[in-house]
């Protein structure tokens, strides 16, 4: 695959829940947590080409194209009863394609006189760092697009200098965390937050943070302890950054994971009460 290319899971062309204003909305396969809560799970693996999909398409939809190592999707048969998804080992999907940047910016020409901004998510974005630097000078110095403001939807699970690069280029950063404690965080994500919060302390020093989000999972980050240093960390980010407060929501998650709870009023209550204590502005979702 040549550098100039990305796998992309979908492009929606118009959306107001991710960022201010209407925006086109970038999605890109491959992810470097697995949260268990997770409600594109399909966009956290890649193709390995094993069958499981065809086999199982109902409707013989797709088909495994071994000389250019892609499963082939028939559209016009395919009525998108999402099998091939749950049953993906990898956590994959059939759907997804390669895109160049100049794929792309083609689609944010057809409509760019309808939205405000692109904001680029996943998966995790940030894997693909190198192409995002192509795609947001495109844009940059595009006269018809450089109005168009540029946010990135992260995990933060990346190093440092894959920042730098992009900073002079965007408007800002939304962010998740998922837990404070590294011990927590591998349970929810199987992974540590040390990347995480180290993110989380570059980007809001450049001035780059825009939204710092938190997830409420019952019986994993919701203790009292867990919520004070959650919002000892909002609390020392700037004011002009965004905190909110996510109900976990297990509708559409894997099966593995059904047995997850969602939070109650009531425990969303006491988290929303828990950090503002510390005189923060939360916003619930």
């Amino acid at each position: 695959m040549s550098k100039f290319q990305a796998n992309i899971s979908g492009i929606i062309k118009s959306s107001v829940i991710d960022g201010p204003g209407n925006r086109m909305v970038i999605f890109f396969q491959e992810c470097n947590l697995n949260c268990m809560y997770c409600h594109n799970s399909h966009t956290i693996g890649l193709c390995n080409l094993c069958g499981a999909c065809v086999t199982a398409c109902p409707t013989r939809s797709l088909q495994i194209d071994s000389e250019n190592k892609q499963i082939i999707h028939d559209v016009n048969t395919c009525n998108r009863c999402d099998e091939c998804l749950e049953i993906c080992p990898e956590n994959s999907s059939p759907f997804y394609k390669q895109m160049s940047v100049e794929d792309i910016i083609s689609e944010i020409h057809e409509i760019k006189d309808f939205i405000s901004g692109i904001t680029v998510s996943g998966g995790e974005v940030m894997l693909h760092a190198p192409f995002l630097s192509l795609l947001f000078q495109k844009i940059r110095f595009n006269s018809e697009l450089k109005h168009l403001s540029i946010l990135i939807d992260s995990n933060g699970n990346i190093n440092q200098e894959k920042w730098e690069s992009l900073l002079p280029l965007i408007d800002g950063v939304m962010l998740d965390i998922k837990a404070y404690s590294a011990k927590t965080h591998k349970q929810i994500t199987g992974y540590s937050n040390e990347k995480i919060l180290k993110s989380i302390e570059y980007l809001n020093d450049k001035n780059k943070l825009k939204e710092l989000r938190f997830v409420l999972t019952p019986n994993y980050n919701d203790d009292e302890s867990e919520l004070r240093e959650i919002a000892r960390l909002m609390k020392s980010v700037s004011p002009n950054v965004g905190k909110t407060l996510i109900k976990m929501r297990n509708h559409s998650i894997r099966k593995e994971f059904a047995y997850l709870k969602e939070p109650n009023e009531d425990e969303m209550i006491h988290a929303k009460s828990i950090l503002k204590q510390s005189d923060l502005d939360i916003l619930v979702i």
